[in-house]
């Protein structure tokens, strides 16, 4: 019995993992923007009311979001092997030892 990592899976998904941090900040950009350009267009208490209400409720749910897929893409780069770093260094330890234990114990 061994493990085997798709190291390809592991890439593909750090990829599509990056193009949704990047579509997660156009959103959140263009959100901020539209409420901007309300409460431009509503230059009253009211209009400001809805500046601050819609960052409350919108923006900062997707700003959440956006730490969270950054964490996950850290982490994928992390497992994959950052630039410059070896590819897979995260898992070789594990995999060194798990060979280690198994090889104790077929010869037993």
């Amino acid at each position: 019995m061994s493990i085997h990592i798709d190291e390809q899976a592991l890439q593909t998904a750090a990829r599509d993992m990056l193009k949704l941090r990047d579509r997660n900040e156009a959103l959140r950009q263009r959100l901020e923007q539209m409420y901007k350009d309300i409460t431009t267009a509503l230059d009253t208490p009211a209009g400001h009311e809805v500046e601050f209400t819609g960052k409350d409720v919108l923006l900062e749910p997707i700003e959440n979001m956006g730490l969270v897929l950054k964490h996950v893409s850290d982490t994928l780069n992390m497992i994959i092997g950052a630039e410059g770093a070896s590819r897979g260094v995260y898992y070789d330890k594990l995999f060194d030892e798990y060979e280690e234990l198994e090889r104790i114990l077929k010869s037993k």
